[in-house]
């Protein structure tokens, strides 16, 4: 019970940081192209409802997004 419990905050915060800074990218790239930008909610929860979305598509690529933030941020903090 507790491994389901852990595993879904790990991938919740994931989540968070991955859809944080995929909006941060395209909220830059829309500023610079003077394009429309999508809300913040649509990068986190599913385009559709307020489902927080783990699996399929846009949720790999935050998970993947999430933890390649955190390699880097880990590996700038043990080179100073």
């Amino acid at each position: 019970m507790l491994d389901v419990i852990g595993e879904s905050i790990i991938f919740t915060v994931l989540n968070l940081i991955g859809g944080t800074i995929r909006w941060l990218v395209v909220s830059f790239f829309h500023l610079i192209f003077n394009t429309t930008k999508r809300p913040y909610k649509s990068y986190i929860y599913h385009p559709d409802d307020e489902t927080m979305l783990i699996d399929g598509t846009n949720g790999c690529l935050k998970t993947v997004v999430g933890i390649a933030c955190i390699i880097i941020v880990v590996m700038f903090m043990n080179a100073l």
